[in-house]
């Protein structure tokens, strides 16, 4: 499977040198805005990680975590990913300058109202810059996490920042970014590349399998596979998916996966498959050989798929994964690698 590293950044090293010296889901627009003015073979069990895990890639770091249920992606020369210091969340900023992006979570209340109210006293990053606003304005739309949210601005000491606020399953996240205001314009390609990168997830344990992971936070409640014993992911418009069975068996991986057949797929009502080597499969600890490949659906479009078996303490877990090959890049890199990455046994 693709890691982390398959994020669409063929465009982030030209970004981040022109925002700052150095440097999808669906992608998302967020135009520029002049500031107001002046303004192994067998794996024990593992707990699952719940403090967010920096993986540089290409320009950027990616962080992932249950504890705060927020994947999102930042420069690789700013430092964090670090817990705030005072409210529940996190922040990513660049080490030299008051230039960040801050994610609280844990709020209550409405977000338009959260909104309204912001900037009516001073903001404060703690650790960071604390300004007063000298003027509030509204600053146009942005898409997190697939969500249209409103956002204003304010500026005050040479701080220009911006918010928004996004409701979760269970609380709302204030996303705020902000840099000195004369970096403003500047920096606008690499909020950008932030705010796209970012994605909301729900914490699972399934009791029976022993199995905790996370999901992305639009996507179905997990339900049994199809057949055999297991869990089974799927997005709102059932195309996207990963199934995780239970084989109650220890055997070799690799002769398990000699002995597969696509037919295993005929049950999504996939046809005329394809197969050869996939790109190694990242769960439970480890990398895993699969086989990837490319089906017809039943209406006729293309589909790709990769499928592997991960050894789990004295049973073998067969994981199948698979997306309309139009978006199969940008799933493998969001929604499988964060699910299968984030995967573990609490037996």
């Amino acid at each position: 499977m693709k890691t982390l590293s398959t994020f669409s950044l063929l465009i982030i090293t030209g970004l981040i040198l022109a925002g700052c010296g150095q440097s999808q889901p669906t992608p998302t627009s967020l135009p520029t805005e002049n500031p107001p003015s002046p303004v192994n073979t067998e794996i024990p069990p593992v707990s699952i990680p719940t403090d967010p895990i920096p993986t540089p890639t290409n320009g950027l770091s990616t962080t992932a975590s249950t504890r705060t249920e927020l994947s999102f992606a930042f420069p690789g020369e700013w430092d964090g990913s670090s817990r705030l210091t005072f409210g529940e969340g996190e922040f990513v900023k660049s080490p030299d300058q008051p230039l960040g992006v801050t994610f609280q979570i844990g709020l209550g209340g409405d977000p338009d109202t959260l909104l309204n109210s912001w900037g009516t006293k001073d903001i404060g990053i703690v650790g960071i810059v604390t300004f007063s606003p000298e003027e509030v304005t509204d600053g146009l739309d942005v898409t997190i996490a697939r969500s249209v949210r409103p956002t204003r601005i304010a500026q005050g000491n040479a701080i220009t920042a911006r918010v928004a606020y996004i409701q979760r399953p269970d609380d709302v996240m204030e996303v705020m970014w902000f840099t000195p205001t004369d970096q403003w314009d500047t920096l606008q390609p690499v909020f950008q590349t932030v705010l796209e990168n970012i994605e909301l997830w729900r914490k699972y344990a399934d009791g029976p399998s022993g199995l905790q992971t996370m999901y992305v936070y639009d996507w179905l409640a997990p339900q049994p596979t199809w057949q055999d014993s297991g869990l089974w992911f799927q997005s709102k418009d059932e195309r996207t998916g990963a199934a995780i069975f239970l084989l109650n068996e220890i055997a070799d991986p690799n002769q398990l996966l000699l002995a597969w057949s696509a037919d295993r797929l005929a049950p999504l009502g996939f046809s005329d498959c394809s197969s050869s080597d996939g790109d190694r499969m990242n769960s439970m600890g480890g990398q895993w050989e699969s086989i990837s490949g490319e089906c017809t659906d039943s209406d006729a479009e293309k589909v790709t798929y990769e499928i592997s078996y991960i050894p789990n303490v004295n049973r073998m877990l067969e994981v199948i994964t698979y997306s309309p090959s139009v978006s199969w890049d940008e799933a493998n890199a969001i929604a499988f690698a964060h699910l299968l990455g984030m995967l573990s046994d609490l037996r």
